[in-house]
C-alpha cells in the first residue's frame, strides 16, 4: 500500500541516519560503502564526471552510486537524495549545507561562420540585433537572462531567437551548428574554443558563474559517502573552471583578452 511504502521509506531514512551518526563517531576510519544518490547537472556530467567515475568507483569498491541527472533544483529530503552538485547560491536560512568547490565563467560564443555572416558584437547592446539561443530553465520554465560584468558593474540581457533549449549542452551544440550566439559555462565550450569551432565574444565583459559546490541536508551528519564524493568533485573540477585555458586559446588573436 502507499501507506506501507511511506512507512518503509521513513524507516530506511532513520536507519541511514543512525549509520551516519556511527560513521561520524568513527571519523576518518569510516568506510565508504552503501548507496549514494547524487543529483548532478547535465552541464558537465557527460564530459567530465562520467569519464572519471571508473577511478572513483575503483577506489571505493563497497560504494554504489545512483546519478540523478537533471538541471532542475531538486528537493534533496523529499526525493531521498544524499547530495547535489549545484552552481547556485545557498541562502543563509536554507535547510541545506553547502561545500563550495569552484567558480567559473559564463562564456558568450558563436561559430566563426555565424560571426562572419552576421557580425561580431562589440557591446552587450549589439546582441539585440543578432540571433541568440536562449536557455529555458527547467526549474522556472523561463528564459534565463545572460550576465555580463565589467569593472565590477553587472549587466543583464534577455536573449531572443527562433530556437530555445532546456539543456545547456543543447545550447552549446546549437551554437556549434551555427544557429546563433550562446552563453554557457566554460566547462561546455573550452575544447571547442581551443579547436576553433567556437569563437568567444565580449571577453572584456565575462561574468562569473555562481559558485559550484556540493549541497546536502544541513540537519544530517556528513556521511563518509558524501564526503568522499565531495572530495572527488573538488579534485576533478578546477577552481577557476576552464577560464585560463580559454584565455590562452584566444590570446594570440585577441590582444584585449590578455589583460583581462
Amino acid at each position: 500500500t502507499d501507506e506501507g511504502r511511506g512507512y518503509y521509506q521513513s524507516c530506511v531514512r532513520v536507519l541511514e541516519q543512525l549509520d551516519e551518526a556511527e560513521e561520524a563517531l568513527r571519523g576518518s576510519r569510516a568506510a565508504v560503502r552503501g548507496l549514494l544518490r547524487v543529483s548532478v547537472p547535465q552541464v558537465f556530467t557527460r564530459r567530465l564526471l562520467i569519464p572519471a567515475l571508473p577511478d572513483f568507483l575503483r577506489q571505493h569498491p563497497e560504494l554504489s552510486l545512483e546519478l540523478v541527472i537533471t538541471d532542475r533544483a531538486v528537493n534533496l529530503v523529499e526525493e531521498g537524495i544524499d547530495c547535489a552538485v549545484r552552481a547556485v547560491a545557498i541562502a543563509p536560512d536554507s535547510a541545506l549545507a553547502f561545500r563550495p568547490i569552484a567558480t567559473g565563467k559564463l562564456i558568450t560564443c558563436a561559430a566563426p561562420a555565424f560571426l562572419r555572416a552576421h557580425g561580431t558584437p562589440a557591446r552587450v547592446a549589439d546582441l539585440a540585433g543578432l540571433t541568440c539561443i536562449p536557455f529555458i530553465s527547467p526549474s522556472t520554465g523561463r528564459v534565463q537572462d545572460w550576465s555580463f560584468e565589467h569593472a565590477g558593474v553587472r549587466e543583464s540581457f534577455t536573449p531572443h531567437g527562433r530556437l530555445a533549449v532546456t539543456a545547456l549542452e543543447g545550447v552549446a551544440a546549437a551554437a556549434i551548428a551555427g544557429l546563433g550566439i550562446a552563453q554557457v559555462p566554460s566547462v561546455l565550450v573550452h575544447e571547442e574554443i581551443a579547436s576553433g569551432r567556437l569563437q568567444p565574444v565580449l571577453l572584456e565583459r565575462v561574468a562569473p558563474t555562481p559558485v559550484l559546490g556540493i549541497a546536502f541536508p544541513g540537519n544530517r551528519y556528513l556521511s563518509a559517502r558524501v564526503r568522499a564524493f565531495a572530495d572527488f568533485i573538488a579534485a576533478l573540477y578546477p577552481q577557476q573552471g576552464w577560464w585560463p585555458e580559454i584565455l590562452a586559446a584566444v590570446a594570440p588573436q585577441d590582444p584585449a583578452a590578455r589583460g583581462h
